[in-house]
C-alpha cells in the first residue's frame, strides 16, 4: 500500500527572470505538457494537477507502471511526435478521445520527484536523495518504457542548453535547493522557475 493516496497537492514553481548561477541547486529540464501525478504498481492510477483521474485517457502510462514497484511520483504528460517534437495540443486530444491506434504521437510521462515508495513517505527528505532513487526506480523499467527520468544537471550553463530541444518542447527551467523536502504550493516549494519567454519581454 502506498504513503500516500492520490490525488495530492503538488509542489509549485515561482517564476523567475533568470536561473540561479549559485552552488546548490539542481536544474531541470522545463517539459511543455501537463502537470500529472502517477501512482506505479499493481494498482496504477494517473491524476492532474488539480485532482482529475486521467488514468482511463493515458491508459498506456498506467499499464506501464504496473511493472514498477509501487510509488507515487511526480510530472509531466508529454506528447512527443514521431519526429521527436513536442506538441503539446495532442494531449487536449488524448484527454477527449484517449488511446487511439495508429496516433502520429507517444505520451511520455517525463518524472522529476518521487514522493513515496511502498510505505515510505519520502517528502521530508532532501530534493538529491528523493533524485536518486527517482533513478533507482525508473532504472528497473522494462524497455522501452513511456516513463522518463526528466534530465538534471547542477550545472546553470548546461540546462539553458537544453533550452528549445525537442521542437521548443522544453520551453525553460526548474530550480529546486539540493538540500530541500518536498513542500506542496508555490511559496513553501523553494521550487523556482526561468521560461525562455522571459528573455524576449
Amino acid at each position: 500500500m502506498p504513503a500516500i493516496v492520490l490525488p495530492v497537492d503538488v509542489a509549485l514553481a515561482t517564476r523567475v527572470d533568470r536561473v540561479p548561477t549559485d552552488s546548490g541547486w539542481a536544474h531541470e529540464a522545463k517539459m511543455d505538457g501537463w502537470r500529472a501525478t502517477l501512482r506505479t504498481g499493481p494498482r496504477p492510477r494517473v491524476f492532474g494537477r488539480h485532482g482529475t483521474d486521467l488514468t482511463e485517457p493515458f491508459a498506456d502510462v498506467a499499464d506501464a507502471a504496473r511493472s514498477l514497484d509501487t510509488a507515487v511520483l511526480d510530472g509531466e504528460l508529454v506528447a512527443v511526435l514521431d519526429d521527436g517534437s513536442v506538441a503539446f495540443g495532442r494531449l487536449h486530444t488524448r484527454s477527449a478521445k484517449g488511446l487511439r491506434r495508429g496516433a502520429d504521437y507517444q505520451v511520455v510521462l517525463v518524472a522529476f520527484d518521487v514522493l513515496s515508495i511502498d510505505d515510505v513517505d519520502l517528502r521530508r527528505r532532501p530534493y538529491r536523495e528523493r533524485r536518486e532513487q527517482l533513478l533507482d526506480l525508473l532504472e528497473n523499467a522494462p524497455r522501452p518504457t513511456p516513463i522518463q527520468p526528466v534530465p538534471m544537471t547542477t550545472d546553470p550553463t548546461e540546462a539553458l542548453a537544453w533550452v528549445g530541444a525537442f521542437g521548443g518542447g522544453i520551453e525553460g527551467v526548474v530550480s529546486k535547493p539540493l538540500e530541500s523536502p518536498y513542500r506542496a504550493g508555490r511559496t513553501a516549494s523553494g521550487w523556482v522557475e526561468w521560461r525562455a519567454s522571459h528573455a524576449t519581454r
